[in-house]
């Protein structure tokens, strides 16, 4: 395990992971981003599992394994610890973050806008970094048959095909750190890369998860210092699958494998396989509605690079919310070679365009913490 950073206090009261179970797991404040097991696995300590959505020891014979470190207690992102540091860190001054600037785009790429979702940002971001050798892997979110939200690491811009689309049930992407230490030779030997240590990655969550990433990183620990680049995507709330999906067929006849598409423009609409188009009043999925999302006072993802979404953005675009100078640079690159394009902001609109964004977007936390 790398070395924790010396802070005074820090860790003078060590809460371990049968803290977590009794504090956000047993509470059901737990979102299941998969921090806890991935360093815990990543260390092979042997303790804790994921069991669908939730954090487990594997036994009660492995629990004697715990180290009693307390990582997997600082690092969840709905726990106080480090949240402090994350903040000043970051200049994070209140719940909507440090923000340079806030553009809509779209991407001028075909092939990305055809199967992209809104501006297709995210994955021309990802393409880009893969092309310009920035990048040796990405860690996104993929699609079974059944719209079932799949954690992976992928090492090939080829691939972002199954990753586009937008999950309205959890993926808990950090859990598929846990297997870095089992990639495969030839993997590396592609990236001509020898220790697993200098493998270079972006990873994609939401804000819960960008939260966890930046608290890994934080205290230096293994895997989270393979990640270089975060970009966080707008969450309002997220839905269990089980339930949202029964919703979904009771009120439509459409089962999750005849899904083409899912998005929420103030409703929620689906496209089946055969192109129809319902609408869902996003009131009727409520009861879907995954119980940490209560506890939740993020929507755009403050931790990350840049953050990403469609709430506010004109029609076939998305809004970014660039936050960081790493994050500056790659936007900046993208707009200067075309490789997407900006909303043409009417010149009535200009002074103001702005300022109605991020109003919009304090509108939007606030009624997510109420």
């Amino acid at each position: 395990m790398e070395e924790i950073k010396s802070e005074t206090n820090l860790f003078e009261d060590i809460k371990i992971f049968k803290d977590l179970e009794k504090d956000i797991i047993e509470t059901k404040k737990c979102c299941a981003c998969g921090g806890c097991v991935a360093f815990c696995n990543s260390q092979g300590f042997d303790v804790i599992k994921m069991e669908g959505y939730t954090p487990k020891f594997i036994s009660e014979e492995n629990e004697d394994n715990c180290k009693e470190c307390g990582i997997c207690y600082y690092i969840c992102p709905n726990t106080t610890p480090l949240m402090d540091q994350l903040n000043e860190m970051y200049n994070a001054e209140n719940e909507l973050g440090h923000i340079i600037t806030v553009i809509a785009a779209k991407t001028t790429d075909e092939n990305i806008r055809e199967f992209g979702q809104d501006g297709g940002i995210v994955s021309t971001f990802l393409t880009y970094l893969f092309e310009k050798d920035e990048i040796d892997g990405a860690i996104v979110s993929e699609y079974d048959e059944d719209l079932n939200p799949l954690p992976k690491i992928i090492f090939d811009k080829k691939h972002l095909i199954k990753s586009s689309g937008t999950r309205y049930s959890i993926s808990p992407n950090i859990l598929s750190l846990k297997d870095l230490n089992i990639i495969s030779q030839d993997i590396l030997e592609k990236k001509n890369i020898e220790n697993i240590d200098d493998l270079r990655l972006a990873f994609v969550g939401t804000p819960c998860q960008c939260r966890a990433v930046r608290k890994m990183q934080y205290l230096n620990i293994t895997p989270a210092y393979n990640i270089k680049f975060v970009i966080g995507l707008f969450c309002y709330e997220n839905f269990d699958y089980d339930k949202i999906y029964k919703i979904i067929q009771d009120e439509t006849n459409v089962k999750p494998s005849d899904i083409l598409k899912t998005n929420i423009k103030k409703n929620f609409f689906i496209t089946s396989k055969k192109e129809e188009v319902f609408e869902i009043n996003i009131k009727t999925l409520d009861p879907a509605v995954r119980s940490h999302c209560q506890e939740c006072d993020e929507f755009t993802a403050k931790f990350s690079d840049i953050s990403v979404g469609a709430s506010g953005a004109p029609e076939g675009h998305s809004i970014i919310v660039v936050r960081t100078a790493k994050g500056q640079r790659i936007i900046n690159s993208l707009t200067t070679e075309k490789i997407i394009e900006k909303y043409h902001i009417p010149i009535e609109q200009i002074t103001e365009w702005k300022t109605k964004k991020i109003n919009w977007f304090n509108k939007m936390t606030s009624r997510k913490i109420k």
